[in-house]
């Protein structure tokens, strides 16, 4: 059946491939020069709001060590009534990792901090080094593998203790393999829905995708279309069953955050001394944590279930992880 499947397919791509080029194809070749530029662009980006992140980070893991508990956990609160459906998958692995060894986790991440610090003191270091005295940084008139090399050492001479490090990345990884299986059995339903939807768009992918990618891709890489079409119809299941899944994760957070926000909040106000009532002894919090939680899910369903501008460029990084353990749980579930 495979082997019929691979010749189906080879004779689609032989077909497409002796007809006329579709204007989509055109249109993609018109734009290929575009890349280089975009590429520039993008580096540039990275390089300018990179320490803009690494100070957004230190802000809040400040407050975190110095906001008192209760606040702490009332914003925490805030935040899923209000994001949960955006990073479900994210707050899904905190909740695995902390029930899969989280002071191994923590003391691993605490280890690679360390010398992630120490690497990025050491390169904004050699950055400034002019080692002739001729006013030009030695950095800006090495070629580019020159300065690859010399950026290399400079990392691993900042490294301490290799081994340690080492360690740290494996305990890591230890507790992500860990997780992904937690994570693979509490998103079951969303990985069977994904690659189902994969399944069924498939076909109707290969018959519009092979005339295109032909006149795409060198004749030398069209072995890789059925690999590109497979993946592109999983990316669109994954898509499409992980929306369905932050409606679900909504409802559910936004009801969690809401009455974690208000009972957190009276705790600390009856501690301040601004409120008599223990949140156990009144109706209090329920009223303002499902209130919480309504505003929180409309504000959802108003948003797409995703960040708006500029909050989803605050966070972009956090978006970036959520989309990895995502793709990671539910790629590999469908592949087993």
């Amino acid at each position: 059946m495979e082997g019929d499947d691979k010749q189906t397919m080879a004779a689609r791509i032989l077909a497409a491939s002796q007809g006329a080029s579709p204007m989509v194809a055109d249109v993609i070749n018109y734009a290929k020069p575009l890349a280089k530029p975009v590429g520039f662009i993008a580096s540039v980006i990275i390089d300018w709001v990179g320490p803009f992140y690494l100070k957004l980070f230190r802000l809040g893991y400040r407050a975190y060590c110095e906001l008192p508990h209760d606040l702490l956990t009332a914003l925490a609160g805030l935040g899923l009534s209000f994001c949960g459906g955006a990073y479900c998958a994210s707050i899904s692995a905190i909740q695995a990792f902390r029930m899969c060894g989280w002071e191994r986790t923590k003391a691993a991440l605490v280890d690679i901090h360390t010398d992630a610090c120490a690497i990025y003191e050491a390169y904004l270091a050699d950055d400034a080094k002019d080692a002739d005295g001729d006013g030009v940084r030695d950095v800006t008139v090495l070629s580019a593998n020159d300065l690859l090399t010399r950026k290399l050492a400079v990392m691993a001479m900042a490294v301490k203790d290799p081994n340690k490090l080492n360690a740290a990345f494996g305990g890591l990884y230890t507790s992500w393999l860990a997780v992904q299986a937690v994570l693979r059995t509490e998103f079951a339903k969303t990985i069977t829905l994904g690659v189902s939807i994969a399944a069924m768009a498939t076909p109707y992918l290969q018959k519009v995708g092979v005339p295109v990618l032909v006149h795409v891709m060198p004749p030398a890489y069209h072995a890789w279309i059925p690999l590109v079409i497979a993946n592109t119809a999983r990316w669109i299941g994954v898509c499409i069953a992980w929306k369905m899944q932050e409606v679900v994760s909504a409802v559910h957070l936004a009801l969690l955050g809401g009455l974690l926000f208000s009972r957190s909040l009276m705790r600390w106000a009856r501690r301040e001394g601004h409120l008599v009532s223990l949140p156990e002894e009144t109706v209090l919090d329920e009223v303002i944590g499902y209130s919480v939680a309504a505003v929180g899910f409309y504000a959802q369903l108003t948003w797409g279930f995703s960040l708006p501008f500029p909050l989803n460029l605050l966070f972009f990084p956090l978006g970036g992880v959520e989309w990895y353990i995502r793709w990671s749980i539910t790629s590999t579930g469908a592949s087993a």
